[in-house]
């Protein structure tokens, strides 16, 4: 995972938790960014992080996949995604792409377009991870 994390005119671009996705490496990873976010007084957290997804042909079956092989990932139905998010003093916004091979290639992989949408409900172990900060009224360019 990469996080760009910034406050006024500087930033910090961090890599986190990669090759480990254990739960303890996640809940590690979180605590990191959280830290070093109130650290810097962050005005932003920018997050780009791989991911599994469901198509939405199985999607409705999200509960038994989750029983069967005790992850999306580990499911034969997994799509590999690459998912975004910004999270600011005034809202978050994700977006995700689906990861395919890039031709010639066997081994280098890319995404396709990517729409970045403001999600206020998102909910998730990543989201929150801005000191709570008072909005200040600013513009959102």
């Amino acid at each position: 995972m990469k996080v760009l994390l910034g406050a006024g005119y500087q930033s910090l671009v961090r890599s986190e938790g990669e090759g480990d996705s254990t739960e303890a490496a996640k809940e590690a990873s979180v605590r990191t960014i959280s830290m070093t976010a109130s650290v810097m007084a962050a005005d932003f957290v920018f997050q780009v992080r791989e991911a599994w997804m469901l198509s939405s042909k199985h999607a409705s079956r999200h509960e038994e996949i989750l029983e069967k092989y005790g992850s999306v990932g580990a499911s034969p139905f997994a799509l590999d995604i690459v998912a975004f998010s910004l999270e600011t003093t005034h809202g978050t916004w994700v977006a995700t792409s689906r990861i395919m091979q890039k031709p010639p290639s066997k081994k280098r992989r890319t995404f396709g377009p990517v729409i970045i949408e403001h999600s206020p409900g998102v909910e998730g172990r990543f989201v929150g991870l801005l000191p709570r900060k008072h909005q200040d009224g600013g513009t959102l360019h």
